[in-house]
């Protein structure tokens, strides 16, 4: 009787007028060198009635910190602006899409420029008889290939939501689990909850260039985006290099606690973490861009 009732709770969630909250798990190994050291992330699946966004609880809460520590900066009528490097981020990507086309975009970081990429594909799901249970949820299964992987999902038809988290929708239900078949991506659902309407402010920098601040995205297509991922992987420092060779350019990033203002120890100090990155990070969610 309890998981009936949590059903129908779930489902009046959902169905209300109140933006909803869908909570996933995230496990992944962003080092294809180290399958067996999974990270975790907790992400976050927000649902209204004109579309979803999909995006990290930690990213989140680190952009704003940055934005609060800008914001005050600025206020204060500070001439150089410090931006303190935050914990390195697993997922510095969302996704969004709008209904009731799903037409999905992908809003993603590169250097210093953040881009709203179109997404020209979608998963050709195969949907199979198999059935089971997933927590309270009966859940039926199906497959895909997608970006370079092969997929295996798992949805529920008690929830009306033809959507799911990442770029996966289009199933007759809410995805519940997906996971690729190398088991190193899977994100699993962990809970439901009404979330307010929210506002997003855009933060007035008076024209500055300031480093690690998510600006507004340039609208591009799929292979203009894998260019500029290709410009960048040659040469991560490019954008930056272009903002301290401005006339009157000042940067400041604080590393560890130490404040570096000298524009060759910033590029090598950005440059050294951006490789790093790429070389960690080699295991991504998507094979094909």
């Amino acid at each position: 009787m309890k998981k009936l009732s949590a059903l129908f709770l779930l489902v009046g969630l959902m169905l209300s007028a109140q933006n909803n909250r869908v909570i996933y798990e995230y496990k992944f190994a962003p080092d294809s060198t180290k399958t067996d050291s999974l990270k975790t992330e907790w992400m976050y699946l927000d649902i209204s009635k004109k579309g979803s966004k999909f995006y990290s609880k930690s990213t989140f809460e680190s952009d704003s910190i940055i934005q609060e520590s800008i914001r005050k900066q600025m206020a204060s009528g500070m001439r150089n602006i410090s931006v303190s490097k935050q914990r390195r981020r697993e997922i510095n990507y969302e996704v969004e899409k709008t209904y009731p086309e799903y037409k999905t975009y992908l809003v993603s970081n590169i250097g210093n420029d953040t881009y709203k990429v179109v997404e020209d594909r979608k998963p050709d799901w195969k949907i199979s008889s198999e059935k089971k249970k997933l927590g309270t949820f009966s859940v039926q299964k199906a497959t895909a290939d997608f970006a370079g992987r092969k997929w295996t999902a798992w949805f529920t038809t008690d929830v009306p939501i033809q959507d799911g988290p990442y770029k996966f929708s289009g199933l007759p239900g809410l995805i519940v689990e997906v996971a690729d078949q190398t088991g190193t991506h899977k994100m699993e659902l962990k809970g439901l909850k009404k979330i307010p309407e929210s506002k997003t402010e855009e933060l007035n920098t008076q024209g500055k260039d300031i480093p690690m601040l998510r600006k507004k995205p340039i609208e591009v297509n799929r292979q203009q985006y894998v260019k500029q991922l290709k410009q960048y992987e040659n040469d991560p420092v490019q954008g930056m290099r272009e903002i301290l060779n401005r006339p009157n350019s000042k940067v400041m990033i604080n590393v560890n606690g130490k404040e570096i203002s000298d524009p060759k120890e910033i590029l090598r100090e950005l440059e050294k973490n951006a490789k790093e990155e790429i070389q960690r990070n080699n295991n991504k969610i998507e094979l094909v861009p």
